[in-house]
């Protein structure tokens, strides 16, 4: 992946602890099945467990925190962030928070960039000097736009030993690409909650 340095921001990144919204955490928690009704009834949505406790449990593992929801039906919701902040001259900046959860079998990842950035190319990912993968933006929040991908067993086997994630986009009306690494440090620690 090509870096470009950027002239308008002298960026020094750091992980920041930041929780996931707990709105998105019944959908989030979909790996139960619906109940199929008996001949006759009509069909009524399987209720979605919700989270007993409204603060999650948070366990840091180096550049990781791993989250874990308590949920009605007894079971737990785990998922793993981290979030890497921009400081440029005191100034908060852009921000990447990466969310890996688990989903049944398959795991998902998440993440979350500033408003502002080009959709139109996604985003490119990069475990240290390996392969370069693509993912495409799902939505736009107020928060920032989400990009989603799920993690093929090769691409989770290689962050779980790798040094770093390199994500790469680019903003509106630019040609620049912004590159955020995030640390792995932690990351297999952190995937053993899920």
């Amino acid at each position: 992946m090509k870096r470009e340095p950027s002239p308008s921001i002298s960026a020094v990144l750091r992980p920041v602890g930041v929780l996931f919204a707990l709105a998105l955490l019944p959908a989030m928690a979909s790996g139960q099945q619906a109940q199929q009704p008996a001949p006759g009834q009509a069909q009524q949505p399987a209720p979605t467990p919700q989270p007993v406790q409204q603060e999650p449990e948070v366990t840091t593992h180096q550049d990781w925190e791993s989250l874990c929801w308590e949920l009605d039906d007894g079971s737990e919701f785990c998922q793993m962030q981290q979030t890497l902040q921009v400081e440029n001259q005191g100034e908060q900046g852009p921000y990447l928070r990466t969310t890996i959860r688990r989903e049944g079998e398959r795991y998902v990842m998440e993440l979350l960039l500033p408003l502002g950035v080009d959709l139109r190319p996604g985003i490119v990912m990069q475990v240290d000097e390996g392969e370069e993968r693509n993912a495409g933006f799902v939505t736009c929040i107020q928060q920032g736009c989400v990009a989603a991908t799920e993690l093929t067993n090769e691409m989770f086997q290689e962050m779980r030993g790798g040094r770093e994630l390199n994500v790469g986009f680019r903003p509106l009306q630019s040609e620049q690409v912004l590159v955020f690494d995030v640390s792995l440090m932690g990351f297999t620690a952190a995937s053993n909650e899920l």
